[in-house]
């Protein structure tokens, strides 16, 4: 029967969809298949996004600066190339500049970079050139400051700071020297080619002291030695001392919940600290490698907004686009968020399903006239199942014509007295009941006998058929006014035939 088709169509077709749905989910959520990729398992917590390997064409070749604004665009140094490259906050190129030269504005190794939006500069420290160069945020050279072996610049609400193979130098943003903080060395406060830094709460930074194997907390005060807040790791007593608690920090940044990230170049991984107290949250270990979300000597990190960083993946010629979720964060939801839309999804299809639904009644004076002119089928071809009171289902339970039993095809409608007015009554209020069932009930169509019963659906905004329209509209058939056609055009898809 057709009903029992449409039926088993549609549940092949959501047995399909949650197929699919669970070869999605262990595609996105399975192991590796074989050794190499086992090896190459991204860590717990650590969401793959994207990695960009071109820029207009060119490779990422060493990228090792990176500074992003306040809408997580962000620019990137290629210290091989002497180019800087901007990125929107999805990884989409935007634009690149600079060329290789001795002369104003140009570079020879360009290793770190930061924006400040609000001044609509760019800076971009030369390790070669010893200077903190500035442009425009289109790429335009505006003016550039001689300082003694540059290595990242970072905006600050002071000016732009530039960490140094000792001090750091705070500048304003026309490039005027404003003084000088620390000096190099081992003590807290120095510094030893403290390769990032990111600007904390009021004047403090947080600094990467690369050379130290520590992260420092200062405020921009002191010559000889920073006011420190705090202080995490501390120098090698030798050579390889295995126990630093880094190996090289090389990069910092700090998250929206001013949570800060320690990029360690050497260790390969990224460690999580509280910004205020210096306390260890978590670590990312074991990050080295060449596949999606592992890294070779990385350099720098920036946040993005959210849980999203991005990494220059410096040996590995790349930049990635991460997600970094702490414990209780790395949930499947969290890692996939778009599962946030099956319920809702799931909802909007039951209720487009609910307010599609049609249901067909005749009155008890409509069936008896179609069964008198050997037309019952027709009534029952537009309607799929038809829904009458129970004297009628009882009576015609047995019923056929051409051989095809139509009692099947009726569903009682139980009434408590078998009068005609009191009948027609019951079967309205069921095609469209009081209060909240009207909402989730079918669509209601009732085929009726005389004025008197269209007059009654009419009163309940029930859509109503004559059984004279449809016997003189309608024919049992193929043709292309067949009743089979008229409930398909009515949008019925509750089943027989």
């Amino acid at each position: 029967m057709k009903s029992n088709k449409t039926l088993l169509a549609i549940l092949a077709l959501l047995l399909v969809l949650l197929v699919g749905l669970g070869g999605l989910f262990l595609w996105l959520t399975g192991g590796a298949d074989t050794e190499d990729e086992q090896a190459e398992e991204v860590p717990t917590g650590l969401v793959h996004v994207t990695s960009i390997y071109t820029a207009d064409g060119e490779n990422l070749l060493r990228p090792v600066g990176i500074g992003a604004d306040e809408d997580g665009g962000f620019f990137v140094t290629l210290r091989d190339a002497q180019r800087v490259v901007e990125f929107d906050r999805n990884g989409r190129w935007q634009r690149t500049w600079g060329e290789r030269g001795v002369a104003g504005g140009q570079l020879m190794a360009p290793v770190g970079v930061d924006v400040d939006r609000l001044a609509g500069h760019v800076y971009v420290t030369d390790r070669s050139r010893l200077r903190l160069v500035c442009y425009s945020t289109e790429g335009e050279f505006l003016w550039e400051q001689p300082v003694l072996n540059p290595i990242t610049p970072v905006v600050t609400p002071d000016g732009v700071l530039v960490t140094t193979f000792g001090p750091l130098v705070l500048l304003s943003d026309q490039g005027e020297v404003v003084r000088e903080v620390g000096s190099r060395g081992p003590q807290p406060g120095q510094f030893d080619y403290a390769r990032g830094a990111v600007s904390a709460v009021g004047t403090d930074v947080i600094v990467a002291d690369s050379n130290n194997s520590r992260v420092q907390r200062v405020a921009l005060q002191g010559e000889t030695t920073a006011t420190v807040r705090w202080v995490d790791g501390a120098p090698p007593r030798f050579q390889d001392d295995p126990q630093v608690a880094y190996g090289l920090p090389s990069s910092v940044a700090l998250d929206d919940q001013g949570r800060t990230y320690v990029l360690d170049g050497f260790k390969h991984s990224i460690v999580v600290l509280d910004s205020e107290t210096g306390k260890r949250l978590h670590v990312f270990n074991e990050l080295q490698g060449r596949g999606d979300g592992r890294f070779n000597l990385p350099t720098g990190i920036v946040h993005l907004g959210g849980d999203t960083f991005a990494i220059t993946d410096t040996y590995n010629d790349r930049v990635q686009i991460v997600r970094l979720l702490l414990p209780g964060e790395d949930s499947v939801v969290n890692r996939y968020p778009w599962l946030w839309l099956l319920p809702p999804a799931a909802l909007l299809g039951l209720l487009a399903w609910l307010l599609s639904r049609t249901r067909y009644f005749a009155t008890d004076a409509a069936v008896q006239r179609a069964v008198d002119e050997g037309n019952l089928r027709l009534i029952v071809a537009v309607g799929r199942r038809l829904y009458v009171t129970t004297p009628v289902a009882e009576r015609l339970s047995d019923y056929e014509e051409d051989g095809i039993a139509l009692g099947e095809y009726l569903v009682a409608v139980p009434v408590s007295d078998d009068e005609p007015a009191q009948a027609a009554e019951t079967l309205l209020l069921a095609a469209k009941p009081d209060g909240w069932k009207r909402f989730v009930s079918p669509r209601p169509r009732i085929v009726v006998e005389g004025d008197g019963e269209t007059q009654m659906a009419g009163e309940r905004g029930i859509k109503v058929f004559t059984y004279d329209e449809l016997a003189s509209t309608y024919t049992v058939g193929d043709g292309p006014k067949s009743a089979d056609a008229a409930s398909d055009d009515d949008g019925s898809d509750d089943d027989v035939s």
